[in-house]
């Protein structure tokens, strides 16, 4: 085969490759189910009764292993499921609140967005202070070995025992300019 058809028939499949990526990017990212997520561009893209269902599975797994983690005794039980009990009614008012929003129309100025975001803050720090007295409550009950698994697995700390969004109590994101918390002396 000759050089320039060889280079024509390169060029006319990056091309085609191009304008086929370009069209499924413009869809949204939908690739009829092939692409991540089944063909949605993120959780954002999902029904929001399958993202509650998702992260309501999630909540049950993360707290089935911290009772395990606890090796909880029977006497602890009452006080445990006072702790779930409490966890559960904040996430599903945090459900129908997110449900609640998606139905209402995004703010369109800067002071409307700042307004809905003040809100938002107001309705967290109620949540933040609900979750306190609950761990509070729970937390009487440990034993001091079962206090460190619980201050290890529990509060502010993302999978694995790392820090939340931005790094958060290890300050290895965005705010820390991606040290990690050892090098920061």
């Amino acid at each position: 085969m000759k050089t320039w058809m060889k280079t024509t028939l390169a060029a006319s499949l990056i091309a085609i490759t191009g304008v086929g990526a370009t069209a499924a990017l413009a869809r949204g990212g939908d690739c009829d189910g092939f692409g991540p997520h089944g063909g949605k561009a993120g959780w954002h893209r999902g029904a929001p009764e399958d993202m509650q269902k998702r992260m309501a599975e999630r909540a049950e797994l993360r707290l089935a292993r911290l009772e395990l983690a606890l090796a909880l005794t029977p006497q602890q039980q009452p006080a445990w499921s006072a702790f779930k009990s409490t966890l559960a009614g904040q996430a599903e008012r945090t459900s129908a609140e997110w449900a609640k929003r998606a139905q209402q129309e995004a703010p369109k100025t800067a002071p409307e967005r700042l307004q809905r975001a003040e809100e938002l803050g107001k309705l967290r720090q109620a949540e933040l202070a609900e979750t306190r007295k609950a761990v509070e409550s729970f937390y009487a009950t440990l034993s001091d070995a079962q206090k460190k698994v619980f201050d290890a697995d529990f509060g502010g700390r993302g999978p694995g025992g790392k820090g939340g969004h931005y790094g958060g109590p290890r300050g290895d994101g965005p705010r820390d300019g991606g040290k990690r918390g050892v090098e920061r002396g």
